[in-house]
């Protein structure tokens, strides 16, 4: 049955998952920032994060994946430049 969103509720569970985990993954790297002594593994926990968000994203259909490409791509940078900040 479709949910108010004119998609399966298992779509929009997945859909939900991705924002969920995005949400991780930016806490994650506001947390190293705050706490230098943790934050290799703070960014290794965003790491690991992300790597499942790829995961996620490439079982969505193709405008989905494309509407969280940027977030995506912001993500990965964060991660990045909290590890060239060590």
């Amino acid at each position: 049955m479709p949910c108010r969103y004119n998609t399966t509720p298992e779509h929009r569970i997945a859909v939900e998952l991705v924002e969920a985990d995005l949400e991780i993954g930016f806490q994650l790297i506001e947390l190293a920032a705050s706490d230098r002594a943790n934050a290799k593994r703070i960014l290794k926990d965003a790491e690991d994060v992300y790597q499942d968000i790829l995961s996620r994203v490439a079982k969505l259909e193709p405008a989905d994946r494309e509407s969280f490409g940027p977030l995506v791509s912001e993500l990965r940078r964060e991660i990045n430049l909290g590890y060239s900040d060590l």
